[in-house]
């Protein structure tokens, strides 16, 4: 029976590391797992593969809570807003494109914006190549940045980025020993044996035991977490530890905004030169600089930018101020629905004003 179980714990130790070794399917697994909470109940299959692999529940309470697990904030986040498909729309011969970040993506722009006949959405934090807007429609162009992004932007400008992206590296054949190689001594075997093995809900209340102890008896948190000063919410530490160059409670010098707003610039006279009728800027607001700006002193880097920038603006970051309800996830770094319908409201108006 000793022999028997050792084979089996054997079998199962290579199945694991096997698995591990095969990336392709590791980013599978990571993906599904990630993402698994933004697909409906109605849409998910009863596979194999998902009863074995998609149990992760580290993002469907927030990214904050999934890197902290404190139980306080185990939050299940709300779904955004969907816009009914309108039959009777009719045609404008208008194209919006948003070049955007972890705020606008996954969201479902279909008729969110009055006026245009499609939403074309490009995710700056990815290699996309360079834009191409067909000439036959008027097409116009939303740069969407949040706060955390833009405070070390320093005029390196999409644009470029874009075109340097687009350029495929040279092609260098890969020889088998290469392969083997690559798999045997893969950099992130340690990280995917975690991934497959202990990112499951099944350890989540162990995961939360430890977190307690850790932060309501030691008073220790995850160096990616902040509290915010009124207990009200998780914070991304980056974005209130002075030393980080994200942070909003740096000392910002006069220079760095000049610097951003010259940046935006350039972005948005290469952007008309490739054809788009207007180009306009959306700056997100961080939750620090919205609910816990009196930790230290704010450095106003969002309004800061929103009034030294030449390039048409969608403002936001008062309307988010004067706003009472809650707009941000209180285990997440993003906003929820709320932010979000405000932010769809506040683009509606900005771009009725100025394309009719």
């Amino acid at each position: 029976m000793r022999n028997i179980t050792g084979i089996l714990i054997t079998i199962a130790s290579l199945a694991v590391l096997l698995t591990a070794m095969n990336q392709g399917f590791v980013n599978r697994v990571k993906q599904d797992r990630y993402f698994d909470h933004l697909t409906p109940e109605s849409k998910k299959t009863q596979s194999l593969y998902r009863k074995i692999f998609i149990r992760s529940d580290r993002w469907k309470y927030g990214d904050l809570y999934g890197m902290s697990f404190i139980p306080e904030y185990r939050i299940k986040l709300t779904p955004f807003k969907t816009y009914d498909n309108r039959v009777d729309k009719n045609p404008t011969n208008k194209v919006l494109y948003i070049i955007g970040d972890s705020f606008t993506a996954d969201k479902n722009f279909n008729n969110a914006f009055d006026g245009f006949d499609h939403v074309i959405f490009l995710d700056r934090r990815f290699p996309f190549g360079p834009i191409k807007p067909d000439t036959t429609k008027q097409n116009y162009l939303i740069m969407e940045f949040s706060e955390l992004n833009i405070a070390n932007y320093r005029s390196k400008n999409s644009f470029e980025i874009l075109n340097y992206a687009a350029i495929p590296p040279p092609f260098k054949p890969v020889s088998l020993f290469e392969r083997i190689g690559n798999i045997l001594f893969n950099k992130d075997l340690n990280k995917n044996i975690e991934l497959l093995l202990f990112d499951d809900k099944v350890y989540t209340p162990f995961k939360a035991l430890k977190a307690s102890v850790n932060y309501y008896i030691l008073g220790r948190l995850p160096k990616e977490v902040a509290v915010s000063t009124d207990k009200q919410r998780l914070l991304l530490n980056s974005t209130i530890d002075t030393t980080s160059e994200k942070s909003v409670f740096r000392s910002l010098l006069p220079l760095e905004i000049d610097s951003i707003s010259a940046g935006l610039k350039i972005d948005q006279q290469r952007y008309l030169s490739l054809g788009f009728k207007k180009v306009y800027l959306s700056l997100i607001p961080n939750a620090a600089s919205v609910y816990d700006e009196h930790r230290l002193n704010y450095n106003q880097l969002a309004p800061q930018i929103e009034n030294k920038a030449s390039v048409p603006l969608i403002p936001l970051y008062n309307i988010f101020k004067r706003d009472k309800r809650n707009l941000y996830s209180r285990s997440d770094a993003h906003w929820n629905d709320i932010g979000f319908s405000i932010w769809v409201t506040q683009v509606n108006n900005v771009l009725k004003a100025s394309t009719n």
